[in-house]
């Protein structure tokens, strides 16, 4: 939600998992959001209600093959919307459309791949509801995420190495989002590894300048940016330095903010122990706070950083770096959000030892 939040300051959260906007947001460059839908009817109290809004909106439908439609419902009542769905059939039937009622193949709600697989898009129809405390809100699906396209960037790319961690796609939109960056603003990644975070901002239109300290991951990030040229619509230029520290680096004079996966020190393959993640902070912690001093040297600041920085779970604890507040006071402000903490901006995959924790600063005007 935090994304969207950076988006547009009056969004408004309904839920855990759905929030209003009246603008119209491109999928595409959303990485957290699963679906855009808009709203049809506001305030349904009750289920034949409900029924008759969906009825009165498919009258105008004209379609000669299979009209594909689902349900997806997003609260916590027990109503069973899957035989709502199956008894809406006669009447569709009625206005002329040949139905096929599409079941959520798990619980309650349509997956972008339940909704591809079945194309309910662009003829069909998938009926969202969302229950606000006694009221149901009612609106039908516009797009959903793509999830060929990201798998495609993230696993095809010829340039691959889990040994040293790959920040998924998603994760790179929901960052340069966080950033909310001007449509002239450069986006580095010092910290760049395969480039991922590079190709992601072309995409979204921002010209980029990635780098990184390993010279092998500096080829490895320009192998894997000629081929998303060649096979991408890239709307932003990207430019790979020769391999530099990130903590010494000189950064553009001209608008840019700093979006990157800092170094998330060994990619544990194992159960670490503690005194191997006490060894990490260690090592880790210094590199930061050079990172964040040297960005305060440059002749232009930066607008924004967004950066990830690790955690671990072992045993079923979080351990932390305990870094925001040290940034904070070199000079930067943390960019909070209404509708989540620092503290829960986090990406972790389970079965893994290290998770990512995202952090926004802004570097103090006084500096």
């Amino acid at each position: 939600m935090a994304e969207l939040e950076s988006k547009d300051k009056n969004v408004e959260l309904i839920t855990e998992q759905i929030a209003v906007s009246k603008k119209l947001f491109d999928i595409n460059n959303l990485g957290g959001t699963i679906k855009v839908g808009e709203i049809i009817a506001n305030n349904v109290s009750s289920i034949n209600e409900l029924q008759k809004e969906i009825i009165n909106h498919c009258k105008d439908i004209e379609i000669e093959t299979k009209f594909n439609y689902g349900i997806s419902y997003y609260g916590n009542s027990k109503i069973n919307f899957n035989q709502i769905g199956i008894k809406l059939k006669k009447e569709l039937k009625s206005t002329g459309l040949k139905p096929r009622f599409v079941m959520p193949s798990d619980g309650a709600i349509l997956n972008a791949a339940s909704i591809k697989h079945n194309k309910i898009f662009p003829d069909g129809r998938e009926f969202i509801v969302v229950q606000s405390k006694d009221k149901m809100l009612l609106a039908v699906g516009l797009s959903f995420q793509d999830i060929d396209m990201y798998s495609k960037r993230d696993y095809e790319k010829p340039c691959r190495d889990r040994k040293v961690g790959m920040l998924p796609p998603k994760l790179s939109q929901i960052m340069i989002n966080l950033a909310n960056p001007d449509d002239n603003t450069v986006i580095c990644d010092p910290f760049c590894g395969s480039g991922g975070l590079l190709m992601e901002a072309s995409l979204m239109g921002y010209d980029s300048i990635g780098s990184d300290l390993s010279d092998d991951m500096t080829k490895c990030a320009k192998k894997n940016i000629e081929w998303f040229l060649d096979n991408f619509n890239a709307k932003g230029k990207v430019e790979i330095l020769k391999s530099n520290d990130a903590t010494k680096l000189k950064y553009p004079k001209e608008s840019y903010s700093v979006v990157t996966e800092g170094f998330l020190g060994i990619n544990f393959l194992s159960k670490p122990t503690k005194q191997l993640i006490d060894e990490q902070i260690s090592n880790l912690k210094n590199i930061y706070v050079e990172f964040f001093k040297n960005l305060l040297l440059q002749e232009r600041l930066p607008d924004v950083v967004c950066i990830c920085v690790p955690f671990w779970r072992v045993n079923e604890q979080t351990i932390r770096l305990n870094l925001i507040d040290e940034i904070a006071n070199l000079g930067y402000t943390i960019v909070e959000f209404k509708s989540a903490r620092q503290s829960t901006l986090n990406y972790y995959r389970e079965g893994q030892f290290t998770g990512r924790q995202i952090v926004v600063f802004k570097p103090n005007k006084e500096n």
